[in-house]
């Protein structure tokens, strides 16, 4: 429906850049020009393929904007944002859907009224084209290289599942969203603010779409006895989080459960199982998830505040991610940095790993502290030397069996990744597919597995619907992109690349042929006289990264990248000295947080913020 625009609404028009270029006069004559149209949840602004007639300005509320051919939105437009500008003024037909997300309004400039203004003031079609190319130059300027994980600016936490919510859980939130810039709104505040007026009058969605605009997250509390607050909360909402208790049950979806993935898709969910006690593991989230699809999950235990502050994190874009590189042996490394952060009362919420770097984040998101990290690496390389029992190359260079028999070992020959305490993600490589496979669910040993399958090495990893994956690292060995799709806020990165040249005074000449070798092994005494070239192991892990450039990581300001120093004589292999690597990557961890503190580096700064 159109209507006159509000008065108040010329101020959005002041605030934006494509009218800036108009004066006072012209903002005006433009204004008065314009109409209002308000949209309730799910309906088209415009459709793909429309003719470009009319320019819009968003009042209040949210649209997504999503091609056809797609199942996910690729922008979303909230206040003071303009849509259709550019397809408008080339005339050319839309390019994607623009729909309401929840109720919104926006103001009309439609091609007609355009042109009344052109012919009346040439100067406002020539300013407007001209603020116009510069706001699209500058846009240009600006495209992210890399697609990040969207921030919700307003949440409603539902009830999921038939077992009630505990008070301590919704006690614990309070406090936590009360230290935070959050509104947190429920009914009764509502009602306290509009006493005896509709809740979806028109005073009451005013008031919670300008309070959106100035708070950086809003938070709904529903009411199980108004079903009418409930479904306006659901349907302000950019994510909905369910609240479980227990198992999930067998019955169907309950009707607040049903409106709400009506609403939201997979991408706007979230689970949050609600525990007594924190730890390791537990059992049945396969079954919440299989109930509610939903894009994250999180594990929250009531026995202290730290789960329910690392939702709100979570939840209002400031997360903090660990990024664990491959490296062989040189992942001990990762287990003494994490030690020295841990120290310094860094709590990382979320960990994305490649190769042996998935094996150390999958410890992580078990809640191991270093010192068993460091202790289950001895286990399975050292004790069970299961990267030293070479087989028939048919399938691969070692027998995998050994390996994938300690690898159950210490992470639970049932345990699931959705059962692990924190979030995790295990970066492989889909030969299949020939792309990046980020594995967030199934058997965690065999992400793990999957994720260090060294081509040649080990043998590849099949999984049950027949595609076959290897070491991740041939397409990311650092991981940072996925972790920045995953969730927003600040990352430790660690890595073992060098953005530097790196030469070998290696005399080709001297490299020994097969008898020469033989001999000089079974002699012993002559084998410190063979040149010190890299090993056949080391030259093939150099060649699967040697794709990645160490120098154009997709680092944000909030991405605290570390590249600890090896022990000189370490070769990637060389696990029966995990021991060293994992004391000296400590011993330099501490004193370069200890360096970066006292420069004031912002990263590190983002990182301890946290604590």
């Amino acid at each position: 429906m159109n209507q006159p625009a509000p008065v108040l609404a010329f101020e959005k028009l002041e605030e934006l850049a494509l009218f800036s270029a108009l004066t006072p006069e012209q903002r005006m004559r433009t204004f008065r020009a314009m109409v209002q149209r308000d949209l309730v949840r799910g309906e088209f602004l415009v459709q793909q393929g429309d003719a470009s007639e009319a320019i819009y300005v968003v009042l209040h509320g949210a649209l997504a904007v999503q091609r056809a051919s797609e199942t996910q939105p690729f922008a979303e437009l909230r206040a003071g944002e303009v849509i259709g500008e550019i397809g408008f003024f080339a005339n050319r037909p839309r390019t994607a859907n623009v729909i309401a997300i929840r109720d919104a309004s926006v103001l009309v400039l439609t091609r007609a009224a355009y042109r009344g203004l052109a012919d009346a003031t040439p100067a406002i079609a020539e300013a407007l084209l001209a603020a116009l190319a510069d706001r699209f130059a500058k846009r240009t300027e600006n495209l992210p290289t890399t697609r990040a994980a969207a921030i919700a600016r307003t949440v409603t936490i539902l009830d999921g599942g038939i077992e009630p919510i505990p008070a301590e859980f919704w006690r614990r939130l309070r406090t936590a969203l009360a230290e935070t810039s959050a509104e947190l709104v429920d009914l009764a505040r509502v009602n306290a603010m509009f006493p005896g007026q509709p809740l979806d009058a028109p005073e009451v969605t005013g008031w919670l779409n300008r309070l959106e605009q100035t708070a950086p997250l809003i938070v709904y509390i529903p009411d199980p006895g108004n079903a009418v607050w409930t479904h306006k909360a659901i349907r302000q909402a950019d994510t909905v989080v369910f609240a479980c208790r227990g198992e999930a049950p067998a019955a169907g979806l309950s009707a607040i459960e049903t409106f709400a993935c009506q609403i939201h898709p997979p991408a706007a969910r979230r689970i949050v199982r609600i525990h007594d006690r924190r730890s390791a593991e537990v059992t049945g989230t396969a079954a919440w998830l299989a109930r509610l699809p939903c894009f994250m999950h999180h594990h929250v235990a009531l026995e202290d505040q730290a789960d329910i502050a690392r939702l709100v994190r979570f939840l209002s874009g400031r997360a903090i991610g660990f990024v664990a590189a491959g490296g062989g042996s040189f992942g001990s490394a990762h287990a003494g940095i994490y030690k020295a952060f841990r120290e310094r009362g860094v709590i990382f919420d979320m960990f994305v790993g490649t190769s042996v770097g998935s094996a150390m984040a999958a410890g992580f998101a078990k809640n191991y502290e270093a010192d068993r990290l460091e202790q289950g690496t001895h286990e399975i390389f050292v004790k069970s030397r299961s990267f030293r029992r070479p087989t028939w190359p048919r399938y691969a260079l070692l027998d995998h069996k050994v390996f994938d028999r300690s690898l159950a070992a210490q992470f639970g020959s049932d345990c699931r990744i959705e059962d692990c305490w924190r979030p995790f993600a295990a970066v492989a490589t889909n030969l299949s597919t020939h792309c990046l496979e980020l594995i967030r669910s199934g058997v965690l040993w065999q992400a793990v597995r999957a994720s260090s399958a060294i081509p040649g090495i080990l043998p590849p990893f099949f999984t049950t619907d027949g595609a076959m994956l290897v070491d991740g690292c041939l397409i990311d060995n650092v991981p940072l992109e996925p972790m920045h799709q995953l969730k927003a806020g600040p990352n430790l990165v660690v890595h073992f690349g060098r953005a530097t040249v790196e030469t070998f005074d290696v005399d080709y000449a001297a490299l020994p042929s097969r008898t020469e070798l033989a001999a000089a092994m079974l002699l012993g005494v002559r084998k410190r006289l063979l040149p010190a070239a890299p090993t056949a192991v080391n030259v093939l892990w150099r060649s699967l990264v040697a794709h990645q450039r160490y120098d154009v990581l997709p680092t944000t300001p909030l991405d605290l990248v570390m590249r600890p120093p090896i022990p000189d004589g370490i070769g990637i292999t060389a696990f029966e000295r995990h021991k060293e690597i994992f004391d000296a990557a400590y011993v330099w961890a501490v004193a370069s947080i200890d360096a970066m503190d006292a420069e004031g580096h912002p990263a590190l700064a983002a990182l301890l913020a946290n604590r």
